[in-house]
């Protein structure tokens, strides 16, 4: 059994992730029908970490609530408070009087494989940092290697440029604790960790990037979920657990929950992740990359794909959803079309390129015969009126007449 332990930092105020994460933590937001840290858990579970320090602040009552003592997780975790928000190197310092050896730190909000966790357990060196190789890192710290050894950490540079990114997971020896209590302020006005690791550069100490084979990823945007929830529907193993009616057909990987019931006509193909309690069809078409909340409802006709469907979301009949992330407790009536393409996005007065149909945040109504163009973004308890063609931002309680 391996002795090591695991911080997970859970306290981030996830800004980025716009609107979803208006009103639930970022480590809650689920992919694959699972909150993005439930990945982290058995990912370290599943490496024989038993012992997991979980360092919570923002929502932290959504996290302690859902997780509790880990027990339902093969693991034992504590929770630790961080009052003020004040960085990943403060967060991490509360957990010093826990840690005695060597730990691996990973952030909560991240998709992070038993792989990748297995890498960084064997990796040779006391402080290593979990990296990969992306095309885009403008919006991730970014390595400078040389001869094996991280020189450099530039911090989220903005421009498009490839190479190797920093993951936000390493692991550490305890002497990092000496480090973090002398951590800089970064230009934000925070104390991080890639600033920490900066000083200890400095000052001689040696930090090995290994670039992970397994699975990582991030969601910075609310369309970013799109593909961590691809990612992580690959990591689960499918069960089918609910009803399927005669006349219904399922290839592929699908997993279906306690109490849901596929009816007659209907056709899936996965990988498909569906809640408990669902109801499908009959003739619903759910297509690959799809994950569908506990007490959903999909009507008879209707067409999902490549999506995320949050808890208790009502899909009428007739409706096309591609592409698309549908909040908790949104209600889309009959012959809803979303369409999906290339799109640009204004997010907090920055402009983003993306590709994706429509991000609801919680509790949207939309009425009858509405088309939304791509790029289309809606925030919470707006209400979208019958016949209307929505297209770019509609901010929260707004109402839209056609």
């Amino acid at each position: 059994m391996i002795d090591l332990k695991g911080v997970i930092l859970a306290a981030g105020e996830g800004r980025r992730c716009r609107p979803l994460t208006q009103t639930r933590s970022k480590v809650m937001l689920p992919v694959g029908n699972r909150p993005f840290m439930e990945y982290v858990i058995r990912a370290l579970a599943a490496n024989g970490i038993e012992d997991i320090y979980v360092v919570v602040g923002y929502q932290k009552e959504r996290v302690m609530d859902y997780f509790e003592d880990g027990i339902d997780f093969d693991v034992a975790i504590t929770y630790i408070e961080q009052n003020e928000l004040l960085g990943t190197a403060h967060a991490l310092l509360k957990a010093e009087r826990y840690v005695d050896e060597e730990f691996l730190v990973v952030n909560g909000d991240n998709l992070i494989d038993k792989r990748a966790v297995k890498e960084l357990i064997s990796a040779q060196g006391e402080n290593v940092i979990l990296a990969a190789l992306r095309r885009h890192t403008g919006d991730y710290g970014v390595l400078t290697v040389d001869n094996g050894l991280v020189t450099e950490i530039i911090e989220k540079p903005g421009r498009p440029c490839s190479g190797i990114l920093n993951t936000g997971s390493y692991k550490f020896s305890p002497d990092v604790f000496d480090a973090l209590k002398q951590a800089p302020i970064s230009e934000r006005g925070s104390y991080e960790i890639p600033e920490t690791i900066m000083q200890m550069i400095k000052e001689g100490t040696q930090i090995v990037p290994l670039i992970t084979k397994g699975i990582w990823a991030d969601a910075i945007f609310a369309w970013d979920l799109l593909n961590a929830n691809s990612l992580a529907l690959g990591m689960d193993e499918p069960k089918i657990m609910g009803d399927v009616e005669e006349g219904a057909m399922i290839k592929g990987p699908v997993h279906l929950g306690e109490g849901s019931i596929i009816r007659s006509g209907s056709y899936l193909v996965g990988p498909v992740s569906i809640g408990e309690d669902c109801d499908i069809g009959p003739n619903a078409v759910i297509l690959p990359s799809t994950s569908v909340g506990d007490s959903a409802r999909i009507g008879p006709h209707s067409e999902v794909r490549n999506s995320i469907l949050m808890n208790d979301a009502r899909i009428g009949s007739g409706c096309i959803i591609s592409d698309s992330v549908i909040g908790a407790s949104c209600t889309l009536k009959d012959q809803v079309v979303v369409e999906t393409g290339s799109c640009v996005v204004e997010i907090e007065g920055l402009f983003q390129r993306a590709e994706f149909g429509a991000i609801l945040a919680d509790d949207v109504s939309v009425g009858s015969r509405v088309l939304a163009s791509p790029g289309t973004v809606v925030g919470t308890k707006a209400s979208i009126s019958s016949g209307a063609a929505i297209r770019g931002t509609i901010n929260r309680d707004s109402r839209v007449i056609c």
